[in-house]
């Protein structure tokens, strides 16, 4: 029986666990480029200000054709960054995310990489969610901004790292889509992260990406794709996400024969044809070194 004693010492150890998830995200977030995260991540949260006469060099996009055609000169749209955005990170827990070969597991370095999101977010003022989902929704906070909602994430975060009890057949992100469209009359900016290990990009994104800022974190471990065409890294027992996969039980191997760079084609073919961000984080790798290389590359593609 569980008794007050009991209750008391969890708590102070799932406190203690908050606080370093906290400082560990918080060195990450320090190690960012100043002003990383509020330059690339502007979303679709852009308001309409006004329009103004056209200015050579300006993308043809920004041109406003209907004061075009009104006044026959050319317009240009001018729009200011709504001041607080609506974030959500959707983090994959099945299975296959609690293996791994280096310090950490992929989802030790999921949890750490979600954090320093949240705190980026929480810090810059935006309004923070949460989706944490196998093949169903695990867990979901709506957006709120404050230090109270970030530890409410961080929580939850750390109360969904416990090893699974039941059988996963396989990782399902359109549940943490379907959960995040259910908030309605909203534009958020979208953090997806998982190993996208049974090719799990949804048809769904193409008609997400339309009004959200949707972006793919492939969070891997270099073993998975260490073994050339020959074979995989040995998973004890069965497969890591149920019968779904017994044709290729116990092996890490996303696919057969398939190297990381044709994990990386599929992910940039899917994603990109719909203006999805995506990014592969070696979990041999700092978080931060890999948050600096998603943003840059994210402002790059703003600026085309």
């Amino acid at each position: 029986m569980t008794t007050p004693g009991d209750l008391k010492e969890s708590t102070r150890q799932l406190l203690q666990q908050v606080r370093l998830l906290e400082l560990a995200a918080r060195r990450n977030t320090a190690n960012l480029l100043t002003g990383d995260y509020a330059t690339a991540i502007l979303g679709r949260g852009l308001l309409f200000e006004e329009s103004r006469k056209y200015v050579a060099g300006q993308p043809a996009r920004w041109i406003d054709w209907n004061v075009t055609a009104r006044t026959g000169e050319p317009y240009s749209k001018v729009h200011r960054q709504e001041r607080q955005r609506d974030v959500f990170l959707a983090l994959d827990v099945s299975p296959s995310m609690h293996t791994g070969f280096q310090a950490k597991t992929k989802l030790e370095f999921a949890v750490e990489l979600a954090a320093t999101l949240a705190v980026s977010a929480i810090e810059e003022g935006d309004r923070l969610g949460l989706v944490v989902f196998a093949d169903q929704v695990l867990g979901e906070l709506r957006p709120r901004p404050g230090r109270r909602q970030l530890f409410r994430v961080l929580r939850a975060l750390l109360d969904h790292t416990a090893p699974w009890q039941r059988p996963v057949a396989v990782s399902d992100p359109r549940t943490a889509i379907h959960a995040i469209q259910r908030h309605r009359g909203k534009r958020f900016v979208v953090f997806l992260i998982s190993d996208f290990l049974d090719h799990d990009i949804p048809e769904d994104l193409k008609y997400f990406s339309t009004r959200h800022d949707v972006s793919l974190f492939h969070v891997f471990d270099p073993v998975e794709y260490s073994a050339g065409t020959t074979g995989g890294a040995l998973f004890v027992g069965r497969s890591p996400e149920g019968s779904a996969k017994q044709g290729n039980a116990g092996w890490l191997r996303p696919e057969a024969g398939e190297d990381l760079a044709t994990m990386r084609r599929f992910l940039e073919t899917h994603g990109g044809r719909h203006r999805i961000d995506s990014i592969g984080l070696s979990t041999a790798q700092g978080v931060a070194a890999g948050l600096t290389a998603f943003f840059h590359r994210k402002r790059r593609r703003q600026v085309r």
